[in-house]
């Protein structure tokens, strides 16, 4: 089966599991327990998926070079993403700027990682997590602020996705293996991840104005530089790469391609920009992303997965 096509079944399996969160979100998963819900995906249980896949892998030094390199690919790609929505994105417009920019790797990029590529695809998807965290938490809020005073260093080296990878790399490192009763303990409560990201994503949907989502002609601009010409310029990017590595290339790939992070909402509401059409951005190129996603995987497939 070739990799586009498992995509596609991959995402309509996660799309499928969006409407049932869209169905419970009708009188089950209030605002409040979305919320909830939403603290307890980003603070422990997407961190544990990483830990878990650390805690899971053999360590080699290739491996952990890899990763380094999956760091330092991460950071490339996004840099050149910046320098492109300067000529790319209008001026005045910071929140299709921060939607170009930074993609949702974590909570659907990292599930279908998972689901295409296994432990291993997690595993290096974890370095770009990093890296998306941290320049999301830097130049991302200076973009909604354009204040630098919000900006702080210790917020964005002290998030969930780097602090569970450092604990996941000291594991990784250890000379000696975890008991195994811990590992599985650890890889049962980080099996969450992909129905409660699934089903929160859902909950957006459910709230949605549909016409909004649908009929502002600008936001297919900024969807089209998420989705086709900035994941294009980055599967390039991750074909020029001299490695023979497959599932760090289909991580990165992956992480790549996937649609606007779902922090062009929620950092726009906490940092006083416009989060209702940072949520449109989301779920506007979510949905696309079902067209676009397999696209990208064909063309990435063509040249080197």
């Amino acid at each position: 089966m070739s990799i586009a096509l498992m995509v596609f079944q991959k995402l309509l399996v996660l799309f499928l599991l969006m409407g049932m969160g869209y169905f419970l979100a009708r009188n089950i998963l209030t605002k409040d327990i979305t919320r909830q819900l939403s603290k307890l995906l980003t603070m422990y249980v997407a961190p544990s998926l990483f830990v878990s896949t650390f805690l899971k892998a053999d360590f080699s030094r290739d491996r952990l070079i890899y990763l380094l390199v999956t760091i330092a690919m991460a950071f490339f790609i996004l840099i050149t993403r910046i320098v492109l929505t300067r000529f790319l994105v209008p001026k005045g417009r910071p929140i299709d700027t921060y939607a170009v920019l930074f993609a949702n790797v974590g909570f659907l990029g990292t599930p279908l990682a998972l689901a295409v590529g296994g432990n291993d695809a997690v595993f290096y998807i974890s370095g770009f997590v990093v890296a998306n965290q941290i320049m999301q938490w830097t130049y991302g809020i200076y973009l909604i602020t354009q204040d630098k005073s919000k900006v702080s260093l210790r917020t964005a080296l002290l998030n969930p996705a780097s602090i569970s990878t450092a604990i996941g790399l000291i594991c990784f490192l250890l000379p000696f293996a975890l008991p195994t009763v811990l590992i599985d303990a650890v890889s049962s409560f980080a099996q969450l991840n992909t129905p409660l990201s699934t089903l929160v994503l859902g909950t957006y949907f459910y709230k949605a104005n549909w016409r909004e989502v649908f009929c502002y002609l600008p936001a297919y601009w900024t969807a089209f530089l998420r989705l086709i010409l900035t994941s294009l310029i980055s599967t390039l990017i991750i074909w020029l790469l001299p490695l023979n590595v497959p599932a760090l290339k289909l991580a990165l790939t992956i992480a790549s391609c996937s649609p606007t992070a779902m922090n062009a909402a929620l950092l726009s509401q906490v940092y006083g920009g416009d989060y209702q059409y940072g949520s449109r951005l989301v779920l506007l190129t979510t949905v696309l992303s079902l067209i676009s996603f397999p696209i990208m995987m064909g063309i990435a497939s063509f040249l080197y997965l």
